[in-house]
């Protein structure tokens, strides 16, 4: 199972051959190779002998997806609502969304998501139940009982924490979608 990195296919095949050629040297054989990552779907078939390509983050998208390049905000097809639960000073609030909704994944990135209402707000931080806001660059700030939206850092993580996701289409709920691996590694 390979993670390789984008934009460095001569290095990844260079370790695949080393491994596949030590397991052979064993007596074992290597029927799947799977290689992973949404940024390397550009890359599929630079790697002679990987079987199987896994780009979880690609189904929905997410906000490390946009810095690199790879997705636009249109793109991004799963967000998280999040209630504004206390603003106790002018430049601070609290989301009812913390590590266990949001994940801890920073990715390189500036806070822990993009409140699409509020871009220039960041999640500072979290608690396992609570989002710790800065809104000192915010012009507008929301108001506690506000509903805001956000675009995760990583999606992967996000999915993994909720039993179903709730299904939009047209502004209106279509349904739920079991996660039916979730907490599972197989």
């Amino acid at each position: 199972m390979l993670y390789p990195p984008t934009g460095a296919p001569e290095t990844t095949q260079r370790f695949l051959d080393e491994t596949l050629a030590g397991l052979r040297a064993h007596g074992l054989e290597a029927p799947i190779v799977s290689s992973g990552g949404t940024p390397g779907l550009a890359e599929i078939g630079a790697i002679r002998g990987v079987t199987e390509h896994r780009a979880g983050t690609g189904i929905f998208n997410d906000r490390m997806m946009m810095a690199a390049g790879i997705a636009t905000l249109e793109e991004c097809a799963l967000s998280v609502l999040a209630t504004v639960v206390s603003r106790a000073a002018p430049e601070r609030g609290i989301l009812d969304s913390g590590s266990k909704t949001l994940t801890s994944d920073v990715g390189g990135l500036d806070g822990h998501g993009l409140i699409l209402d509020y871009p220039e707000a960041r999640i500072t931080g979290f608690a396992e139940e609570h989002g710790f806001l800065d809104l000192s660059a915010c012009a507008a700030r929301p108001a506690v009982g506000e509903t805001v939206e956000v675009i995760p850092n990583h999606v992967c993580v996000v999915v993994n924490m909720v039993d179903a996701l709730v299904t939009v289409r047209g502004g209106a709920i279509a349904g739920l979608l079991p996660v039916a691996a979730r907490g599972r590694i197989v």
